[in-house]
């Protein structure tokens, strides 16, 4: 986790650094002008962007050819552990549309979909459609506590021994896959989700 986060602060500081007063004021600006989006905690704001980071280097992990995630083909099951300490299997939801999120709470842009998710989540949980979050390389402490101020009610929790990571592979991050109801990879959205995103990659899966 700490390489994978060097590599992200490396590869942004100087951006960051540029970009962080306008942003601060952008940031003052919405606010004053009472936008209706969903507005995250003084102490969890970040940056309004849409830009991804560099996904965890998975390159070097051995995995069998059946064990990773491709579009159009099943979907390798797992087992995740949720922060309220229970478990689910991908394969439980068969019958239902997946909406498989891997993110991180170092991830600005990961932090920055995860409100429009729970919305999109509550909109279509009773249409057959199901959100699972999955934290990578994160501390356990950070990701649960930024899933309690967003109010995540969907299913995340931690890939601990990084086994999902190694199947689904994200080549960044966020990286969110879409899983139809025969359990078959439809799409891969390799970056920010926003909600507009999301209702018409999963109205097309329902409509099928």
């Amino acid at each position: 986790m700490a390489g994978l986060r060097s590599l992200f602060i490396s590869n942004s500081s100087r951006l960051l650094a540029a970009a962080l007063a306008p942003v601060i004021l952008a940031m003052l600006a919405i606010s004053a002008c009472g936008q209706s989006q969903t507005q995250l905690p003084a102490s969890t704001a970040i940056p309004n962007t849409s830009a991804s980071v560099p996904a965890p280097d998975v390159t070097a992990i051995p995995a069998t050819a059946s064990e990773i995630a491709r579009v159009g083909e099943p979907a390798p099951d797992f087992v995740l552990d949720l922060f309220d300490g229970s478990k689910v299997r991908l394969s439980d939801f068969e019958g239902k549309v997946v909406v498989l999120n891997f993110w991180a709470s170092w991830c600005p842009p990961c932090r920055r979909e995860m409100p429009a998710f729970e919305r999109t989540w509550q909109e279509y949980r009773d249409q057959g459609v199901v959100f699972v979050g999955v934290a990578v390389q994160d501390n356990e402490a950070d990701s649960r506590a930024f899933a309690k101020k967003i109010g995540v009610t969907y299913p995340i929790g931690m890939d601990w021994n990084g086994r999902i990571l190694r199947s689904y592979r994200p080549t960044s991050m966020p990286t969110t896959f879409l899983i139809d109801r025969e359990g078959v990879v439809s799409r891969r959205i390799a970056n920010y989700a926003n909600e507009g995103m999301l209702k018409i990659f999963i109205k097309g899966q329902l409509d099928q």
